[in-house]
């Protein structure tokens, strides 16, 4: 079964609707490929849709944590859609050195240096993204 790490604009896209990213995750849902994502996507998603469902900015949630809690339910379906669909690699040590030298050699933001590194600390070559960013990265297929 091949593997690809799955970037959080495209699970963000696919629940807007998008069916690009609807074309990248069937393969997953239909278990004929492996999807994975990390603690920086799975934190990323989930903060774009506490936003998306409060229709509040960060500093207002901040200041505002019943916001928060009122909605736990529904930020629970989320969470249960990631941990149903996606295998969760851990970031460790090696890989916060290995983004590093991505951020260093590649210009990569520390939150993409992060999956980059777990892509290449867990031999995964390809990830979906809409991000450009990561055709800088030599060992990475960017789908679509």
């Amino acid at each position: 079964m091949s593997s690809v790490f799955i970037d959080s604009n495209v699970i963000i896209r696919y629940f807007a609707g998008d069916t690009v990213a609807k074309s990248l995750l069937e393969p997953i849902f239909y278990g004929d490929v492996q999807g994975y994502i990390n603690s920086i996507v799975f934190s990323e998603v989930i903060f774009v849709v506490i936003k998306l469902l409060t229709g509040r900015r960060a500093y207002e949630l901040k200041k505002n944590p019943e916001i928060v809690k009122d909605i736990f339910d529904k930020i629970m379906d989320y969470i249960r859609f990631l941990q149903q669909y996606f295998d969760e690699l851990e970031i460790n040590e090696e890989i916060k050195q290995l983004a590093s030298e991505i951020i260093k050699e590649h210009g990569l933001l520390p939150n993409d240096s992060l999956i980059a590194a777990t892509c290449k600390h867990y031999s995964i070559s390809t990830i979906a993204t809409f991000d450009e960013d990561f055709k800088r990265v030599p060992w990475l297929k960017v789908v679509p």
